[in-house]
């Protein structure tokens, strides 16, 4: 199905099921296909579901002008409103889990997941100073700067490029406070792009919420997805009280 915000066509999937509406929202690079996992299998048990293309991914259109997180949040509320859809669960993987947070004190959202969710101010180890500074060094001298960046930014378009750098350099550490629902953390023990300190950090900053650590790394919803499904529909099913035997 295609929604139309703003002259641009984004893309989505929904199973019209019971219960209250969970979103998925996936990571940088992925697409409503990232979750299909934990997407079918709530399909079969007859609950309402949605997985949506972020503008740039998949089935949908590139985003018109210099988008920033904020401009995402603000598409994925559209498409909210447009469906009409209330006590909302957001599923928010890595890039999916900033537009989660940025969401996150909306009235029609009822509970998040965030997996493995960016979004925090990173710590700057000495090798990430010194790879900052050559690449400052060589923009200076008027050097090539192509292999520069993570593989994330080098695959991108221009365009895209742009939109990247807005989107990793927003820091939402400071709304993380506003979210009042309940949030299930749900994190890779070995994950290395958002390591575990950030899983650590949002613990201590958000006010009603749990921690549970699944074996893989920063894809661990899908590497131990047993386990993943589970805390799913248990969070997505019970009260604010949920009892996963681990905080």
């Amino acid at each position: 199905m295609l929604f139309s915000y703003n002259e641009i066509k984004v893309f989505y999937k929904r199973h019209l099921g019971s219960g209250s509406p969970v979103l998925f929202l996936h990571g940088w690079g992925g697409n409503s296909a990232s979750f299909s996992g934990a997407y079918d299998y709530l399909c079969s048990l007859g609950r309402d579901v949605v997985a949506v293309d972020f503008p740039g991914f998949g089935n949908s259109d590139m985003p018109l002008g210099n988008w920033g997180i904020d401009d995402y949040a603000s598409c994925i509320e559209a498409l909210v409103e447009s469906m009409e859809l209330n006590k909302v669960m957001l599923v928010g993987h890595s890039f999916g889990g900033r537009v989660a947070i940025c969401l996150g004190n909306r009235k029609w959202v009822d509970r998040i997941i965030l997996v493995d969710s960016a979004g925090l101010k990173p710590r700057f180890s000495l090798s990430k100073k010194i790879k900052v500074l050559r690449y400052k060094l060589a923009k200076k001298a008027g050097k090539d700067l192509s292999a520069y960046g993570s593989a994330d930014y080098r695959t991108l378009n221009p365009q895209m490029k742009s939109v990247f750098i807005n989107v990793v350099n927003a820091f939402l550490d400071d709304r993380l406070e506003s979210i009042n629902c309940p949030v299930l953390i749900v994190w890779g023990k070995h994950d290395k792009e958002t390591p575990t300190y950030m899983a650590r950090r949002l613990k201590r900053k958000l006010k009603n919420r749990k921690l549970i650590y699944l074996d893989g790394g920063h894809f661990a919803y899908a590497e131990d997805m047993i386990k993943f499904n589970y805390l799913l529909t248990e969070f997505s099913g019970g009260g604010e009280e949920c009892n996963f035997g681990q905080r």
